[in-house]
């Protein structure tokens, strides 16, 4: 056995604490949740691509200076519906077309099962944290889904979100699939972007964060 002697250093070390109700305030920055793999042309999680050509919804205060440069470059921007119908004008829905790489699994080849079955392997063999997973589904499905999680659930995955491929009736969903033709005429309308200038303060306040959480814009 060959003994190797080990030399101890002393190490700068600091001790942070956080107070249990803070604040956190952002200076003309953005607060971006689960969306950095976007970048790279990547899903915002461990599931398939919803389609190859789809529109994703993004929501804004109707005041943030950003609106305004969306509209200018030609997207479109429209105002909150609620549950009712009606109009929401403290809140815009603005749509940005997309299209996914050709090598990309979509949702459509990947039955409810298999999406699940992926999760749990992940969930076992690359992250101990629950993993971000949105499960696309059929109504067919239901009967093998449920008898898949009571199996499963407990040992298997941690946290799992569900969403009807069709029909789920949500107005201005995140994802809406459209075909080609009509990507390439809404993205025949889009602006390059060489710069964004948006005055100070048009983003967050510090204020919309007391409580311990800030508003996704």
């Amino acid at each position: 056995m060959k003994l190797i002697k080990k030399e101890i250093r002393e190490n700068f070390t600091v001790d942070c604490e956080v107070e249990d109700t803070h604040c956190y305030q952002l200076e003309n920055g953005i607060v971006s949740h689960n969306t950095l793999s976007l970048l790279a042309g990547s899903t915002p999680g461990v599931h398939p691509a919803y389609s190859k050509f789809y529109n994703r919804t993004v929501r804004m205060s109707y005041g943030d200076g950003l609106v305004q440069v969306c509209k200018d470059l030609g997207y479109h921007v429209e105002y909150l519906l609620n549950f009712d119908g009606t109009e929401n004008h403290d809140t815009v829905v603005i749509y940005f077309p997309c299209e996914t790489s050709d090598n990309a699994i979509l949702a459509k080849d990947m039955d409810v099962i298999t999406q699940l079955e992926m999760v749990k392997k992940l969930q076992s063999i690359w992250s101990d944290n629950a993993v971000s997973v949105t499960a696309y589904y059929n109504v067919e499905e239901l009967e093998g889904l449920k008898k898949w999680l009571k199996e499963n659930y407990e040992s298997g995955i941690k946290s799992v979100s569900f969403l009807l491929r069709k029909s789920h009736g949500f107005k201005q969903a995140p994802y809406q699939e459209i075909d080609e033709e009509t990507y390439t005429k809404l993205k025949s309308k889009i602006k390059p972007i060489f710069t964004i200038q948006v005055k100070s303060g048009d983003m967050i306040q510090g204020i919309e964060c007391e409580g311990g959480s800030c508003p996704i814009r």
